[in-house]
């Protein structure tokens, strides 16, 4: 991640400009079909991966399948995906927007707890991101 964010900042490029940019879309009625996230920021969550992107306040079971590693939150379901610019989350396409929302800051809020710093960004599916 050190060498993605020393190029990033090299070049000038960065996701919050598109984001910053996007004008503020209702997220009422969002379910998983509409929304991912990406974690961002100079972390390493390798060490202790499953407690740091994991909710403390729901209960989740780690589930394998398709050769991917799947949390399990009551009937919904997340996993990640490592692209450039950072951790991508998705969910499945039932799951509330809330529900969502309340794991992707619980999962913030531990990156935090171990001193690195990390941002939640909400992209909507229906829209094309680029680094800027």
């Amino acid at each position: 991640m050190k060498l993605i964010d020393f190029i990033k900042r090299k070049w000038g490029l960065s996701l919050q400009a598109v984001e910053i940019a996007a004008p503020i879309v209702e997220r009422v009625g969002w379910t998983g079909q509409d929304f991912e996230f990406l974690i961002v920021g100079e972390i390493n969550v390798f060490s202790d991966f499953d407690q740091l992107m994991t909710p403390n306040s729901l209960e989740w079971t780690k589930t394998h399948k398709n050769g991917w590693d799947y949390y399990q939150v009551g009937q919904d379901e997340f996993s990640y995906s490592f692209e450039e610019p950072g951790i991508q989350m998705t969910f499945n396409e039932e799951i509330s927007f809330d529900k969502a929302k309340k794991i992707g800051d619980e999962v913030i809020l531990n990156i935090h707890s171990t001193g690195q710093k990390a941002e939640l960004f909400i992209l909507d599916k229906r829209k094309v991101y680029r680094l800027k």
